[in-house]
């Protein structure tokens, strides 16, 4: 997709440091994001059906949000639907945090 940046889990603590504005946001369903215990540490969960109506309680457009989540289909769509709201800084976690403690 045109304008998502492409971003490492390596990268993700370094970013979440320099840019106070950052937001993780896992689009995952509430009940696969509760399941996983090693989702990363301060993420805003909202589903990817629920992005459009409530996005604006978690998020600004002028944040810089990394989009998580598994399906690299679902990441497309919720940059789509971010960008149709008035979102420009979006970029797509590319790896699994998992064994990454840096960013729990």
């Amino acid at each position: 997709m045109n304008g998502l940046k492409l971003m490492k889990c390596s990268e993700l603590a370094q970013a979440k440091q320099e840019r106070p504005n950052l937001k993780v946001l896992d689009v995952r369903d509430v009940s696969e994001y509760t399941a996983d215990h090693s989702h990363i540490k301060e993420s805003v969960n909202i589903s990817l059906g629920r992005l459009p109506y409530v996005w604006d309680k978690e998020l600004n457009p002028e944040d810089e949000v990394i989009i998580v989540t598994p399906k690299w289909s679902e990441g497309i769509l919720a940059a789509r639907k971010l960008k149709k709201a008035g979102f420009t800084s979006l970029s797509y976690l590319t790896d699994n945090c998992k064994g990454c403690p840096s960013n729990r």
